[in-house]
């Protein structure tokens, strides 16, 4: 038995008890390069029953292409975005992802982002570098302030709850009812449209798919407050970055704080010459404590199929 790992951004140590139980199981193979062409991923699988995928992207074509004997596909994330599940699943693979093993660490840099922009750390930390010792323009508490959280994921709720300690006022949307989530920490459901024309700050916390591509656009945009702010540490295509551009260089946008692009790694994008766009290179779940959960579900996943045990985190069931 064989698993193919392409992941190098998520580890476990040698003396991990899924480590253990992954290399007495099976061939535990660790591909030597990174971003792999598709030719080099299709030899590197050749005679593998599991894949442990990193930032490869599965589409249709790949996936036709795949060995009969590969039977999992497993992401060391929440997000399966780069999978095409329905070719997987034509082909009998099962798609695994591993939900929740990176929140925290997402909720925080959510809120580290947050803090950035409103009080604009990153500029005065590099006019401190420069020897320039001035406080610059007066920033804004957030307490008191009112945040949309658009998805109410584990991520969304992890934001809330921390936020909840700042003092804000917490608006929430999500497709999936909330209500004893948001009865026990004082978070209030609304509709996108409340959410949009409420909000001080908007942070998105929603998966990229056909429903949610460009949410964030020039129509969503000018329903929002003059001077909002927005977040978005989920996917880079849930917004349209020409309509954001447009809207920061008009200041109906106050800032734009992100982890992602829609395009990755994305060059010379406008977006970095602005001074009130603050970019981070996805970075939502680069924590060792993240990184270690994600491959350890991801290991889980793929050993308890292969064990013909049950496993919950398939997504093409």
């Amino acid at each position: 038995m064989k698993i193919a790992i392409t992941c190098h951004y998520a580890k476990l140590p040698e003396d991990h008890p899924t480590w253990i139980r992954a290399v007495r199981m099976a061939d535990v193979v660790l591909s030597k390069s990174q971003n792999l062409t598709q030719d080099e991923l299709l030899d590197f699988v050749q005679g593998a029953d599991a894949l442990i995928t990193g930032t490869d992207w599965m589409r249709r074509d790949v996936i036709e292409r795949l060995p009969d004997c590969l039977k999992i596909i497993s992401r060391p994330a929440v997000g399966f975005d780069r999978v095409d599940v329905a070719a997987a699943k034509e082909r009998g693979i099962a798609v695994c992802n591993a939900p929740g093993a990176n929140s925290d660490s997402v909720a925080e840099l959510t809120v580290g982002l947050l803090l950035a922009c409103t009080r604009k750390i990153p500029d005065r930390v590099s006019a401190c570098r420069e020897y320039c010792w001035k406080a610059g323009e007066k920033c804004t508490e957030l307490k008191g302030k009112t945040i949309g959280i658009w998805g109410l994921g584990a991520i969304g709720r992890g934001v809330a709850l921390r936020l909840r300690a700042f003092g804000m006022n917490i608006l929430a949307n999500d497709i999936i009812s909330r209500e004893e989530f948001c009865r026990e920490n004082g978070v209030r459901q609304v509709t996108e449209e409340e959410l949009l024309t409420k909000s001080d700050f908007i942070s998105l916390h929603m998966p990229a798919n056909a429903q949610t591509h460009h949410m964030i656009n020039r129509e969503t945009i000018a329903l929002m407050k003059d001077g909002a702010g927005l977040i978005n540490a989920a996917r880079g295509a849930l917004v349209d970055h020409e309509a954001v551009y447009d809207g920061l260089i008009s200041g109906k946008l106050k800032f734009y704080g992100a982890d992602v692009m829609e395009n990755e790694p994305p060059g010379r994008d406008k977006l970095f010459t602005l001074d009130n766009a603050y970019i981070t290179p996805h970075i939502g779940a680069n924590t060792r404590e993240a990184t270690e959960k994600m491959l350890d579900i991801a290991l889980c996943n793929a050993l308890d199929l292969l064990e013909g045990r049950e496993c919950r985190n398939i997504v093409n069931p």
